[in-house]
């Protein structure tokens, strides 16, 4: 399924020409290859607005981007496709010491995912493509930023740097890696993703870097990890919600809404996220029907949920059990 403060150091164009580095019908197969694969990424973080690139990773709108872009807490995320078009995004999860963050549009039209190259298999010399949303380019003229060079090296960071905070084994490139790619695909002369840009580099080198896809294939299972719905059984005196959850990506995901239960008249809706119980923050569905347990029929409850990436105060009647 699953396929600046220092900004001055983060731009460089590849100074090797396209020419010595295969033909020019490659390069075109590549880029129509991936070209409706790659998005562009705005959210809005806690010390402001971001944004940057992203990338299908499967057929159900599962994005990879760097946590750089999105970070914990964002809020407002918005994801353009091509055409181009906006939709909102939800946050599935985040690993900052990975960089990453996995996001989830539902998008009109199905759109092609990458597919994962093995960035073990990579050596010093082979051609490599950036493409991204470098300055806003598929937001404004719905078109990636398209970059070739050569892998130009393969060693550790030892120290985060430019707002990055991944540090470990990174593939170099010669390929432009511009303002607005972080989170973009690094990719092999197949058009296979074997990285994706990070902010951090080496202050010896100045060239682009990108994580090796390799090590986060893991990372990317255990946040995409989901539980089975859940949902309390009430008393014929208890209030009922009416709706089932599951715990995705360190989220309160309702999975599913009970026709014309309390929930579904509060105009709560499946794939909203629970994010509070009166004033209690939830980090799993245990915690939210711990706390509805023993609640009475009438009883009033406010839940603040995310819909569409804005959050709302839902006030809900429970019902009795019918």
């Amino acid at each position: 399924m699953i396929r600046f403060g220092a900004a001055s150091l983060v731009m460089f164009v590849g100074g090797l020409s396209a020419s010595a580095q295969g033909s020019d019908w490659d390069h075109q197969k590549v880029y129509e290859k991936v070209r409706r694969s790659v998005v562009a990424i705005r959210a809005m973080a806690p010390l402001g607005e971001r944004s940057g690139t992203g990338t299908l990773i499967d057929s159900e709108g599962l994005i990879l981007t760097s946590y750089s872009v999105v970070p914990e807490g964002s809020r407002k995320i918005r994801v353009w496709v091509a055409g181009p078009r906006m939709v909102p995004a939800e946050l599935v999860g985040t690993s900052k010491r990975d960089e990453l963050t996995l996001l989830r549009i539902r998008p009109k039209h199905a759109l092609p995912p990458i597919e994962f190259g093995e960035s073990g298999r990579v050596k010093i010399g082979e051609v490599s493509y950036t493409v991204g949303n470098a300055a806003n380019s598929i937001i404004v003229d719905d078109q990636p930023s398209f970059n070739v060079g050569i892998l130009s090296g393969l060693y550790p960071l030892s120290e985060p740097r430019a707002n990055s905070s991944y540090t470990g084994l990174v593939l170099e490139t010669t390929a432009a890696v511009n303002v607005g790619m972080e989170g973009a695909p690094l990719l092999n002369s197949e058009g296979k993703m074997i990285g994706f840009v990070t902010l951090n580099y080496s202050p010896n080198r100045f060239l682009g870097n990108a994580i090796p896809i390799d090590s986060q294939k893991y990372v990317i299972e255990k946040l995409t990890k989901t539980t089975t719905p859940t949902n309390h059984t009430p008393t014929e005196e208890e209030g009922f919600l009416g709706l089932k959850t599951k715990d995705e990506g360190g989220r309160v995901v309702v999975a599913e809404v009970e026709p014309n239960g309390s929930a579904d008249r509060a105009g709560i809706r499946a794939g909203d996220s629970i994010l509070a119980l009166g004033r209690k923050k939830l980090r799993n569905s245990e915690e939210l029907w711990a706390l509805l347990k023993g609640m009475k029929a009438g009883d009033i409850v406010w839940l603040t949920i995310e819909a569409d990436g804005e959050p709302l105060n839902v006030k809900i009647e429970l019902k009795g059990k019918e």
